[in-house]
Order: C-alpha cells, then sequence, then structure tokens
C-alpha cells in the first residue's frame, strides 16, 4: 500500500509512462482514491495543456515565409575557397596560439637540436694508418684509389650503368672467378 507521500514522486513517471505493470496499477489505484494525488495529476495536465497552448501561441506569431528560400539559398552557395577557409582559421586562431619572442626562440631552438640529431649527415672519411698494402682508400668524392697489389692479388671490376654503380674487387687469387 502506498502513502500519499511516495505516490506523489511517483504520479509524474504515471502520467509520461514511465512505470511498468504492477507498479502503474498500484499507481493508479491509489491516484484514483487520494484527493491530493488526483490533484497532482492534473496540475500536471493543466501545466502540459499551458505549454502547448504557448507553442502554438508562438508558432502563430512567427513569420515562416522567407524560411525555405534561405534554405534553398544557403544550399545552393559555393563552398568558400580555401584561401578565406584558411584565412577566417588564422582570424579565429593565431590570437590563441601566438607565441612571443623567447617562446619562437626556444620552439626554433628545439627544431634544430631535433635536425641536429635525426639528419644524416655526410661521410667524412676517417685517416686510418693501417699498414695492409693491399688497403682501399676511399676518397671523399667517391674515387677508389687502389694503393699497391702484389702479384698474386686479383683485380675484378664491375660497372653497372643502370644504377651508376661501380664495384671494384681486390684480393687473392680464386682461379678467375668471381669473388
Amino acid at each position: 500500500m502506498l502513502t500519499c507521500s511516495h505516490a506523489e514522486r511517483l504520479v509524474p513517471l504515471l502520467y509520461d509512462g514511465e512505470l511498468d505493470g504492477p507498479l502503474r496499477r498500484e499507481v493508479a489505484a491509489h491516484v484514483s482514491g487520494c484527493v491530493a494525488c488526483t490533484g497532482v495529476l492534473a496540475a500536471l495536465e493543466r501545466g502540459r495543456e499551458l505549454l502547448w497552448q504557448e507553442i502554438e501561441e508562438q508558432v502563430a506569431q512567427m513569420d515562416f515565409s522567407g524560411f525555405w528560400e534561405g534554405v534553398a539559398g544557403k544550399l545552393e552557395e559555393p563552398p568558400l575557397p580555401w584561401a578565406v577557409r584558411v584565412r577566417l582559421w588564422w582570424e579565429k586562431w593565431w590570437p590563441d596560439w601566438s607565441l612571443s619572442a623567447p617562446g619562437w626562440a626556444v620552439a626554433v631552438a628545439l627544431l634544430l637540436i631535433i635536425a641536429a640529431l635525426f639528419l644524416p649527415r655526410p661521410y667524412l672519411p676517417t685517416e686510418t694508418s693501417s699498414k695492409d698494402p693491399e688497403q682501399l682508400a676511399l676518397v671523399a668524392n667517391d674515387q677508389a684509389q687502389i694503393e699497391s697489389l702484389s702479384s698474386a692479388a686479383t683485380l675484378s671490376l664491375w660497372n653497372e650503368p643502370a644504377s651508376n654503380a661501380t664495384v671494384i674487387w681486390v684480393g687473392e687469387d680464386n682461379e678467375g672467378g668471381m669473388p
């Protein structure tokens, strides 16, 4: 058995159709026998009627004569060019992103550090003091120089014009085969 204080909280849910079967029947039975709860339900119905009446009056006062022409006009307008969009974006958001001079200095310094760490560096040959007479010495301009050869050494040269690559093999005699 419901009390009025509990039923008054459930009456708006009954009015909106939010209650399930058994609870809905119990609240409806209580409202039909209780004058206070019947008044709450009547006030909800009257509030809904007043709301619909106000909405209908406001809609009646509005002028919708140019509404669809305005919608059609907006649909037919060509989209803004990218240059205009970028300029509008720049004007709207740039003040929020603007940096002061120290901020720009830090950003540039970080960019230079990252570039120095990750960009490839040119090859600079190091001086080697090897006593091997058959060693190839590379020069900075991608030329190869053979310092000396023994009579037992084999020299093979291969040139591929498609990739402009030249390979030089210097090694011990291998009976005329490719190394």
